[in-house]
């Protein structure tokens, strides 16, 4: 079973409705103000499949920046910003192993920290006032038939930014940034032959964005986003799937003028079996906003990739200068206990 709690209209329109309804969609919008902007700024409205009212949106789906830092995922790509880490005053490079044992429990984790680095490129100038990595994995266990079985598994990655990218005109993108991917499984459950059961799973991804840009007439802006999945195993034996978005932004821009974003939405689905659980489609209106969002910042949401490749570039350099190696020597965390086949997630891909 399969079934979705949002429904939509499929019925077909007639060519001659289709018309009429165009016109009015053309006529109410010339009535509507228009929204403020920095001068010179174009209007884009992404086009309206009038016959189901969804928004639609390009195949390729306007991507977030620094949502896929980690190195490990990053080796071999090749089409990276090339350049030389500069050690500034103060500048500071640090790693280290974190650890814990109770009673159940068992934790093992890596933290990356970088301070005052300058990363010069042919493309620009990355200024780095910090750049730390947090990873965690957690494993919980019970007592069962006398042994300590795994009950759950967790798993983290979390990224902090601060700093300035300067591109080949000089122009400055300052940018503070946390971006976190957190994965929860858990296994209260035993079958008959003692294999567990998956209960529950959940899955988080968060970017959290602000910063200025005056050299591109923006005086500050917001950004964030937000998805959480949560599959959870009822009584019946059936699993029950939410899923949430929820995408907000704000743009103030040197003349005075502001725009606000906003869109936030939640689905939920229910599957027979944990092998028909998939998590392949989005609300559209979450793609739609982003892109409005994209179109407002102009060219400084250029400069956001621009910034991204450069904090790619560097992750990668580090993991290449050793600052990696005792994360690699601990076995690059504990490792899940469970093979269960969960879903890949991922809006962006």
């Amino acid at each position: 079973m399969n079934t979705h709690t949002r429904f939509t209209n499929t019925s077909f329109t007639s060519l001659d409705d289709l018309l009429e309804l165009q016109l009015d969609t053309l006529a109410a919008k010339a009535d509507q103000p228009k929204p403020p902007g920095p001068p010179g700024e174009l209007d884009i409205v992404p086009a309206t499949d009038v016959a189901t009212g969804i928004m639609a949106g390009d195949a390729n789906p306007v991507e977030l920046p620094f949502m896929k830092l980690d190195p490990y995922v990053l080796d071999g790509k090749d089409n990276l910003p090339s350049g030389e880490l500069q050690e500034g005053p103060q500048g500071n490079i640090v790693s280290e192993i974190q650890s814990s044992n109770g009673a159940g429990e068992q934790q093992l984790g890596f933290g990356l920290d970088m301070e005052n680095y300058t990363f010069r490129t042919d493309d620009g100038t990355l200024d780095v006032l910090a750049l730390s990595e947090q990873r965690m994995t957690e494993i919980k266990t019970m007592n069962y038939n006398g042994q300590l079985t795994p009950v759950e598994y967790q798993s983290g990655l979390a990224y902090h930014f601060e700093g300035s990218l300067y591109d080949t005109q000089f122009r400055q993108l300052y940018v503070a940034m946390d971006a976190e991917v957190a994965t929860t499984i858990q296994t209260e459950l035993f079958d008959s032959n003692g294999n567990p059961v998956l209960t529950a799973y959940g899955y988080e991804q968060m970017l959290n964005v602000e910063g200025q840009a005056f050299d591109y007439g923006i005086e500050e802006f917001v950004m964030g986003f937000e998805m959480m999945v949560n599959l959870e195993r009822l009584d019946s034996g059936i699993y029950q799937m939410t899923l949430s978005v929820v995408f907000e932004g704000e743009i103030v821009y040197l003349n005075g003028a502001g725009r606000d974003y906003l869109f936030e939405d939640e689905i939920t689905a229910w599957f027979s079996d944990l092998s028909e659980v998939n998590v392949d489609q989005f609300p559209q209106g979450l793609f739609d906003e982003i892109a409005r969002f994209a179109n407002g910042m102009g060219e400084a949401w250029d400069a956001f990739g621009d910034l991204n490749d450069h904090l790619e570039a560097i992750l990668l350099q580090l993991h290449e200068d050793g600052h990696y190696q005792a994360w690699d020597d601990a076995g690059q965390g504990l490792d899940n206990p469970f093979d269960f086949d969960l879903p890949s997630i991922d809006p962006f891909s």
